[in-house]
């Protein structure tokens, strides 16, 4: 599996398994048979609904600070008990703050990017301070999120189903393929074995320069992750 170097040395699978809201029953399955086909990097977000206590709730404190979090998951760094930590959905603003009171550079800002979303002045930022970018929802939402939102998603872009024919590849790989290649990390969610084997298969082959730039042409700055509808927020 190929791997990005994290800001703190220690490395990170390219690729990975994202678990948002996929039943809790069948949560242990899927990550069997994704390690059996080469997955080591899994997404198990608290407000997922998958992690829960010894009693089985979710109780999450909205009352503390994101300063006041990050000093605490800091402790974890100093007390040897996590190798990395990070932060998710930070805007430009945001990021510069956590770097601001930082001790701990974050290592990731794991955020919503995808070719109807592709976001190039936030990745470029993260990225010029060493932060690592991991898109939580690299295929723009897919069928899901259109069925929520009323979102239409890329995979069904003309240019990039075109590619993916050229490539003999699918709308999917291509959009996956394109994440990796613009150095972020991408972590597609699926409960579907033939899925997890596809979504696997994008080491195998290379994006031109040419095709690089046709997807960037496809940016709508369209946001498919309404995640505080989803949560009732």
């Amino acid at each position: 599996m190929a791997a990005i170097t994290l800001n703190n040395g220690f490395k990170m699978p390219k690729m990975g398994l994202g678990v948002w809201r996929i039943d809790r029953k069948d949560v242990r399955d899927i990550i069997i048979n994704s390690i059996k086909l080469g997955y080591r990097h899994f997404d198990c977000a608290g407000d997922g609904g998958n992690p829960l206590d010894e009693d089985g709730v979710l109780d999450i404190d909205t009352t503390i600070s994101l300063e006041t979090t990050w000093h605490a998951m800091e402790d974890l760094v100093s007390k040897g008990l996590v190798r990395s930590i990070g932060i998710s959905n930070y805007d430009v603003f945001l990021t510069r703050d956590c770097l601001a009171y930082s001790k701990v550079k974050p290592a990731v800002n794991q955020i919503e990017t995808h070719p109807y979303f592709q976001r190039d002045s936030l990745v470029k930022s993260c990225q010029k301070h060493g932060i690592c970018v991991t898109a939580h929802t690299p295929l723009g939402g897919a069928a899901a999120n259109t069925e929520l939102f009323g979102t239409v998603s890329c995979l069904d872009d003309p240019l990039l189903q075109g590619i993916a024919e050229k490539y003999k590849k699918t709308a999917a790989q291509i959009a996956l393929r394109w994440g990796i290649q613009r150095d972020t990390v991408v972590i597609p969610k699926t409960s579907r074995l033939e899925r997890l084997q596809e979504n696997f298969e994008v080491f195998n082959f290379e994006l031109t320069k040419e095709d690089m730039d046709l997807i960037r042409t496809i940016d709508r700055k369209y946001r498919t992750n309404q995640t505080c509808q989803v949560l009732g927020h």
